[in-house]
């Protein structure tokens, strides 16, 4: 009888455990140590330092971020710089950082942004959700999702997703244009011209913006420049090519850029100037 109930305590022992999955990214570490920051919105990051420290990995939980990053649990690779620490982590097959920790002064200051990182929030230390943090719970949770399909669709690379954060940004900043120039001016992406590849390099959103900035700041500064809009542009097209560049043909602005160059906002105003 001795002998049975041994047994069974050493079974209930090795079912209550958890292993890590070979091929899992957290293969080789555990958990040390949590963090929760919070804020008055409701949002919460939760890091989790790995051990060991030399592989630089933690884990990253999202809460009431009002994003589709909620519930997610996303392994991380970590840099330090200048009392900043970044958390890099992977989502539609890009590299991103939505999380960076900074030193100031004394106190930590957590910077979140949101997948098309046209906004930020800033979240604190959050001492009493720090003490009841159960950092395995954490780590249980992302071996979980490690092996739910639904959760590796949105690691993998999705061109259409990040096509439409960019047309989204584009179609922010055409609406402001606009508003400012009086104009109905309507813009497109040569998206036949754009890689897979440079879609994962590049942020086409912030890159396609260009000229309209441009547009906003001289009507702002000129009525002139609002009837010249009005009277001489229809389209901006955004598109990529050999060399970053600015063109005006048939009342359609042609705005090329090329991996990690675009035409400078100085040199782009005084085309314009020179051009309408």
């Amino acid at each position: 009888m001795r002998v049975l109930l041994a047994v069974g305590v050493v079974a209930l022992s090795l079912g209550c455990s958890r292993g890590v999955r070979p091929d899992s990214e957290v293969a080789g570490t555990k958990p040390v140590t949590g963090k929760v920051y919070s804020n008055e919105a409701g949002e919460k990051v939760t890091l989790i330092a790995l051990e060991p420290g030399d592989a630089h990995k933690a884990l990253v939980a999202f809460e009431g971020t009002k994003s589709e990053l909620d519930g997610q649990v996303l392994v991380a690779s970590v840099s330090s710089e200048r009392g900043k620490t970044h958390y890099w982590t992977p989502w539609r097959g890009r590299k991103q950082r939505f999380v960076s920790v900074e030193n100031r002064g004394g106190y930590e200051d957590l910077i979140f942004s949101d997948v098309n990182h046209t906004g930020y929030t800033h979240l604190k230390p959050d001492a009493g959700k720090t003490g009841a943090l159960k950092v395995e719970k954490i780590f249980e949770r992302y071996q979980d999702l490690e092996g739910d399909k639904k959760y590796q669709a949105m690691l993998a690379f999705d061109r259409k997703f990040w096509a439409n954060q960019a047309e989204v940004q584009l179609a922010e900043a055409l609406a402001e244009t606009n508003k400012t120039c009086g104009s109905k001016l309507t813009s497109t992406v040569a998206w036949d011209s754009i890689t897979d590849a440079q879609i994962n390099e590049m942020s086409f959103g912030s890159y396609c913006v260009g000229p309209l900035e441009s547009l906003q700041k001289l009507c702002a500064r000129s009525d002139e420049a609002k009837r010249a809009v009005q009277q001489k542009l229809q389209t901006v097209e955004c598109r990529m090519d050999a060399q970053a560049a600015l063109k005006l043909e048939a009342q359609k602005i042609i705005w090329s850029v090329t991996s990690g160059s675009t035409v400078q906002p100085d040199e782009t105003t005084t085309f314009l100037i020179d051009n309408l």
